[in-house]
Protein backbone atom coordinates (compact mmCIF):
# COMPACT_ATOMS: atom_id res chain seq x y z
CA UNK A 1 0.00 0.00 0.00
CA UNK A 2 2.80 2.42 0.96
CA UNK A 3 4.62 1.54 -2.25
CA UNK A 4 1.53 2.35 -4.31
CA UNK A 5 1.29 5.80 -2.70
CA UNK A 6 5.06 6.55 -3.09
CA UNK A 7 5.20 5.99 -6.86
CA UNK A 8 2.68 8.75 -7.80
CA UNK A 9 4.45 11.17 -5.41
CA UNK A 10 7.83 10.40 -7.07
CA UNK A 11 6.34 10.92 -10.52
CA UNK A 12 4.92 14.27 -9.42
CA UNK A 13 8.26 15.39 -8.00
CA UNK A 14 10.14 14.44 -11.19
CA UNK A 15 7.53 16.29 -13.22
CA UNK A 16 8.00 19.42 -11.09
CA UNK A 17 11.81 19.24 -11.46
CA UNK A 18 11.48 18.87 -15.25
CA UNK A 19 9.10 21.83 -15.44
CA UNK A 20 11.41 23.94 -13.27
CA UNK A 21 14.39 22.99 -15.45
CA UNK A 22 12.43 23.87 -18.59
CA UNK A 23 11.45 27.17 -17.01
CA UNK A 24 15.09 28.02 -16.17
CA UNK A 25 16.23 27.08 -19.66
CA UNK A 26 13.43 29.13 -21.22
CA UNK A 27 14.41 32.08 -19.03
CA UNK A 28 18.08 31.81 -20.04
CA UNK A 29 17.19 31.51 -23.71
CA UNK A 30 14.87 34.48 -23.41
CA UNK A 31 17.68 36.50 -21.80
CA UNK A 32 20.09 35.52 -24.61
CA UNK A 33 17.53 36.45 -27.24
CA UNK A 34 16.85 39.77 -25.51
CA UNK A 35 20.58 40.59 -25.37
CA UNK A 36 20.96 39.69 -29.05
CA UNK A 37 18.02 41.93 -29.92
CA UNK A 38 19.45 44.85 -27.91
CA UNK A 39 22.87 44.40 -29.52
CA UNK A 40 21.37 44.21 -33.00
CA UNK A 41 19.34 47.36 -32.37
CA UNK A 42 22.41 49.19 -31.09
CA UNK A 43 24.42 48.12 -34.14
CA UNK A 44 21.55 49.07 -36.43
CA UNK A 45 21.22 52.46 -34.73
CA UNK A 46 24.97 53.09 -34.90
CA UNK A 47 25.04 52.01 -38.54
CA UNK A 48 22.34 54.52 -39.36
CA UNK A 49 24.20 57.32 -37.56
CA UNK A 50 27.64 56.65 -39.10
CA UNK A 51 28.47 58.81 -42.10
CA UNK A 52 29.64 56.32 -44.68
CA UNK A 53 29.66 58.79 -47.57
CA UNK A 54 31.95 61.55 -46.33
CA UNK A 55 35.39 61.36 -47.95
CA UNK A 56 38.37 61.86 -45.68
CA UNK A 57 42.02 61.05 -46.47
CA UNK A 58 45.33 62.83 -45.87
CA UNK A 59 45.73 65.98 -43.77
CA UNK A 60 48.51 68.25 -42.51
CA UNK A 61 48.20 70.87 -39.79
CA UNK A 62 48.92 71.71 -36.18
CA UNK A 63 47.96 70.59 -32.70
CA UNK A 64 48.23 73.64 -30.48
CA UNK A 65 50.17 76.58 -31.87
CA UNK A 66 53.37 74.85 -32.96
CA UNK A 67 53.10 71.03 -33.05
CA UNK A 68 53.11 70.24 -36.77
CA UNK A 69 51.40 66.96 -37.66
CA UNK A 70 50.36 64.79 -40.60
CA UNK A 71 47.28 62.53 -40.52
CA UNK A 72 46.06 59.62 -42.62
CA UNK A 73 42.34 59.19 -41.85
CA UNK A 74 40.54 56.72 -44.14
CA UNK A 75 36.75 56.54 -43.74
CA UNK A 76 35.50 52.98 -44.18
CA UNK A 77 31.71 52.96 -43.77
CA UNK A 78 31.93 55.59 -41.05
CA UNK A 79 34.77 53.88 -39.18
CA UNK A 80 38.33 55.27 -39.07
CA UNK A 81 41.45 53.14 -38.70
CA UNK A 82 44.43 55.37 -39.45
CA UNK A 83 47.49 57.04 -37.96
CA UNK A 84 49.28 60.33 -37.52
CA UNK A 85 52.74 61.57 -36.63
CA UNK A 86 54.46 64.67 -35.28
CA UNK A 87 56.77 66.09 -37.96
CA UNK A 88 59.56 66.57 -35.41
CA UNK A 89 59.59 62.87 -34.42
CA UNK A 90 57.97 61.09 -37.37
CA UNK A 91 56.82 57.93 -35.52
CA UNK A 92 53.35 56.58 -36.42
CA UNK A 93 50.64 56.90 -33.76
CA UNK A 94 47.54 54.75 -34.19
CA UNK A 95 44.16 56.49 -34.50
CA UNK A 96 40.72 54.81 -34.49
CA UNK A 97 37.29 56.38 -34.39
CA UNK A 98 34.00 57.15 -36.11
CA UNK A 99 32.39 59.76 -38.32
CA UNK A 100 28.84 60.73 -37.31
CA UNK A 101 27.13 63.28 -39.59
CA UNK A 102 29.86 65.96 -39.92
CA UNK A 103 31.72 65.17 -36.67
CA UNK A 104 34.87 63.20 -36.03
CA UNK A 105 35.51 61.38 -32.75
CA UNK A 106 38.87 59.59 -32.75
CA UNK A 107 41.15 57.97 -30.17
CA UNK A 108 44.94 58.11 -30.09
CA UNK A 109 46.29 54.71 -28.97
CA UNK A 110 49.69 53.67 -27.67
CA UNK A 111 51.52 50.38 -28.36
CA UNK A 112 49.27 48.59 -25.80
CA UNK A 113 46.11 50.07 -27.41
CA UNK A 114 45.50 52.25 -24.35
CA UNK A 115 43.83 55.58 -25.13
CA UNK A 116 46.23 58.50 -24.72
CA UNK A 117 44.10 61.25 -26.22
CA UNK A 118 40.72 61.97 -27.80
CA UNK A 119 40.27 64.08 -30.91
CA UNK A 120 36.90 65.73 -31.48
CA UNK A 121 36.34 67.85 -34.56
CA UNK A 122 33.99 69.22 -37.20
CA UNK A 123 34.59 68.13 -40.77
CA UNK A 124 34.31 70.47 -43.74
CA UNK A 125 35.21 69.87 -47.38
CA UNK A 126 38.80 70.97 -46.96
CA UNK A 127 39.57 70.80 -43.22
CA UNK A 128 38.89 69.34 -39.78
CA UNK A 129 38.91 71.65 -36.76
CA UNK A 130 38.47 70.68 -33.14
CA UNK A 131 40.16 69.76 -29.86
CA UNK A 132 42.88 67.29 -28.90
CA UNK A 133 42.24 66.14 -25.31
CA UNK A 134 44.84 64.28 -23.24
CA UNK A 135 43.26 61.47 -21.20
CA UNK A 136 46.11 61.48 -18.67
CA UNK A 137 46.67 65.18 -17.99
CA UNK A 138 43.20 66.38 -19.09
CA UNK A 139 44.99 68.99 -21.20
CA UNK A 140 43.13 70.41 -24.20
CA UNK A 141 44.72 71.86 -27.34
CA UNK A 142 42.99 73.14 -30.47
CA UNK A 143 43.86 71.43 -33.75
CA UNK A 144 43.40 72.40 -37.38
CA UNK A 145 43.97 69.90 -40.18
CA UNK A 146 43.87 70.81 -43.86
CA UNK A 147 43.33 68.28 -46.61
CA UNK A 148 46.33 67.53 -48.81
CA UNK A 149 46.88 65.66 -52.06
CA UNK A 150 50.28 64.52 -50.80
CA UNK A 151 50.30 60.83 -49.90
CA UNK A 152 50.87 60.19 -46.20
CA UNK A 153 52.09 56.62 -45.88
CA UNK A 154 53.11 54.63 -42.79
CA UNK A 155 56.71 53.95 -41.93
CA UNK A 156 58.11 50.90 -43.74
CA UNK A 157 57.60 47.71 -41.77
CA UNK A 158 61.12 46.42 -42.47
CA UNK A 159 63.13 49.31 -40.96
CA UNK A 160 64.22 47.18 -38.00
CA UNK A 161 67.32 45.07 -38.41
CA UNK A 162 71.09 45.20 -38.91
CA UNK A 163 72.81 47.32 -41.59
CA UNK A 164 76.50 46.88 -42.38
CA UNK A 165 79.23 48.88 -44.16
CA UNK A 166 82.08 46.54 -45.11
CA UNK A 167 84.56 49.25 -46.20
CA UNK A 168 84.80 50.82 -42.73
CA UNK A 169 83.47 47.83 -40.76
CA UNK A 170 80.62 49.84 -39.22
CA UNK A 171 77.25 48.40 -38.15
CA UNK A 172 73.92 50.13 -37.52
CA UNK A 173 71.17 48.17 -35.76
CA UNK A 174 67.59 49.46 -35.51
CA UNK A 175 65.06 48.05 -33.03
CA UNK A 176 61.55 48.95 -31.91
CA UNK A 177 60.49 48.76 -28.25
CA UNK A 178 57.19 49.92 -26.74
CA UNK A 179 56.29 51.94 -29.81
CA UNK A 180 59.65 53.76 -30.08
CA UNK A 181 62.66 53.16 -32.33
CA UNK A 182 66.27 52.87 -31.13
CA UNK A 183 69.68 52.52 -32.78
CA UNK A 184 73.03 50.97 -31.91
CA UNK A 185 76.00 52.32 -33.86
CA UNK A 186 79.12 50.15 -33.64
CA UNK A 187 82.57 50.72 -35.16
CA UNK A 188 86.04 49.45 -34.28
CA UNK A 189 86.47 52.51 -32.06
CA UNK A 190 83.17 52.96 -30.24
CA UNK A 191 79.58 51.86 -29.60
CA UNK A 192 76.80 54.46 -29.41
CA UNK A 193 73.10 54.06 -28.65
CA UNK A 194 70.07 56.36 -28.74
CA UNK A 195 66.63 57.05 -30.15
CA UNK A 196 65.65 57.35 -33.79
CA UNK A 197 63.50 60.08 -35.27
CA UNK A 198 62.23 60.32 -38.85
CA UNK A 199 62.03 63.15 -41.37
CA UNK A 200 59.21 62.29 -43.76
CA UNK A 201 58.39 63.80 -47.13
CA UNK A 202 59.03 62.62 -50.67
CA UNK A 203 62.05 60.84 -49.19
CA UNK A 204 62.57 59.24 -45.79
CA UNK A 205 65.51 60.25 -43.59
CA UNK A 206 66.33 58.48 -40.34
CA UNK A 207 68.03 60.60 -37.67
CA UNK A 208 70.52 59.12 -35.19
CA UNK A 209 69.50 61.75 -32.69
CA UNK A 210 72.28 61.72 -30.09
CA UNK A 211 75.43 61.44 -32.20
CA UNK A 212 77.53 64.62 -32.18
CA UNK A 213 79.28 65.72 -35.38
CA UNK A 214 83.01 64.92 -35.39
CA UNK A 215 83.86 68.35 -36.90
CA UNK A 216 81.63 71.37 -37.26
CA UNK A 217 81.48 74.85 -35.76
CA UNK A 218 84.87 74.67 -34.02
CA UNK A 219 86.68 73.58 -37.17
CA UNK A 220 84.91 75.59 -39.86
CA UNK A 221 86.90 77.97 -42.08
CA UNK A 222 84.78 80.67 -43.72
CA UNK A 223 86.29 81.47 -47.10
CA UNK A 224 83.66 84.10 -47.75
CA UNK A 225 82.51 86.64 -45.25
CA UNK A 226 79.14 85.73 -43.79
CA UNK A 227 78.37 87.89 -40.71
CA UNK A 228 75.29 85.86 -39.87
CA UNK A 229 77.17 82.55 -39.81
CA UNK A 230 80.14 84.05 -38.01
CA UNK A 231 77.81 85.29 -35.26
CA UNK A 232 76.08 81.90 -35.03
CA UNK A 233 79.37 79.98 -34.88
CA UNK A 234 80.79 82.37 -32.26
CA UNK A 235 77.77 81.76 -30.02
CA UNK A 236 78.02 77.98 -30.42
CA UNK A 237 81.75 77.99 -29.74
CA UNK A 238 81.14 79.96 -26.57
CA UNK A 239 78.72 77.36 -25.17
CA UNK A 240 80.81 74.48 -26.53
CA UNK A 241 78.12 72.87 -28.67
CA UNK A 242 78.51 71.04 -31.96
CA UNK A 243 75.66 69.98 -34.21
CA UNK A 244 73.93 66.80 -32.96
CA UNK A 245 72.02 64.20 -34.99
CA UNK A 246 73.30 62.23 -37.99
CA UNK A 247 70.82 61.71 -40.81
CA UNK A 248 70.63 58.55 -42.93
CA UNK A 249 68.85 58.47 -46.28
CA UNK A 250 66.60 55.38 -46.35
CA UNK A 251 65.86 53.20 -49.34
CA UNK A 252 64.62 49.60 -49.10
CA UNK A 253 67.34 47.47 -47.46
CA UNK A 254 69.92 50.29 -47.63
CA UNK A 255 71.03 53.39 -45.67
CA UNK A 256 73.29 56.21 -46.89
CA UNK A 257 75.06 58.84 -44.78
CA UNK A 258 76.69 61.84 -46.46
CA UNK A 259 79.63 61.98 -44.13
CA UNK A 260 81.21 65.33 -44.98
CA UNK A 261 80.50 68.51 -46.85
CA UNK A 262 82.65 71.04 -48.74
CA UNK A 263 84.42 74.32 -48.08
CA UNK A 264 81.19 76.31 -48.25
CA UNK A 265 79.33 73.90 -45.98
CA UNK A 266 81.99 72.26 -43.88
CA UNK A 267 81.31 69.34 -41.55
CA UNK A 268 82.40 65.79 -40.75
CA UNK A 269 79.73 63.60 -39.17
CA UNK A 270 81.59 60.39 -38.33
CA UNK A 271 85.35 60.09 -37.85
CA UNK A 272 85.12 56.27 -37.87
CA UNK A 273 84.97 56.23 -41.68
CA UNK A 274 86.76 58.32 -44.33
CA UNK A 275 84.17 57.68 -47.06
CA UNK A 276 82.18 60.73 -48.20
CA UNK A 277 79.07 58.57 -48.69
CA UNK A 278 78.79 55.69 -46.24
CA UNK A 279 76.51 52.96 -47.61
CA UNK A 280 74.99 50.36 -45.27
CA UNK A 281 73.39 47.18 -46.63
CA UNK A 282 70.77 45.32 -44.64
CA UNK A 283 72.01 41.91 -43.47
Amino acid sequence: MKKAIFIPILIALVSCVDKKSESVNDSKQQEINTNKTIKAKKEESLSKELNKAIVLGNYTGKIGSNLEVAFHLPNSNGVIDGFYYYNKIGVDIKVVGTVVTDSLVAYELNYKNDTLAILKGKISDAAIKGKWISTQRKKELPFTLEKTDTAITPLPENIEGEYYNDICDVTLTFAKTKGEYYYTYKSNERTLTGKLSFSRGDDLYINLTEIEYAEDYFDVALFEEDPKKEKEYAKLKEIGKRRVGVECYYSPDELTIQNYGNAMNYYVKLNDCSEKYIHFKKQ
